[in-house]
């Protein structure tokens, strides 16, 4: 399935560009995370996209090669294996005592390119 990129992106970007990836080392205590994970749950939930960024999460979590980098930002230098924590641990945060999809068996996403309008057709007609 097709999901819009940006949608994913623009709540990531709450975690990997936000007020953490300004400490000395944002990835020693993950907890140091959780003002911005909130804001991200926040923000996902007045937009009505909630289940749409745990979807995502699930599948860049479980299968995070090739396309987790895509979600870095531009402030630190995350690499894949970091990302994938933060992610887990906003997933974990979020959706306490969900399970995240094993290896494999996550939803088979695509993270395109797409606008708006183009996204609100996909994803009304995938609901």
């Amino acid at each position: 399935m097709k999901i819009r990129k940006e949608l994913i992106a623009g709540y990531t970007r709450l975690l990997t560009m936000g007020r953490a990836v300004n400490a000395p080392d944002p990835m020693a205590d993950l907890s140091q995370f959780d003002a911005d994970i909130r804001a991200m749950h926040r923000r996902a939930h007045k937009e009505g996209n909630l289940d749409w960024l745990r979807l995502a999460l699930d599948s860049l979590i479980a299968n995070p090669r090739g396309r987790i980098g895509e979600f870095a930002g531009q402030q630190y230098p995350f690499s894949d294996a970091e990302l994938q924590a933060l992610f887990r641990r906003a997933y974990e945060t979020i959706w306490p005592g969900q399970p995240l999809s094993d290896p494999g068996d996550e939803a088979d996403l695509e993270f395109v390119d797409m606008s708006a309008e183009d996204w609100a057709a996909a994803a009304g007609s995938a609901s």
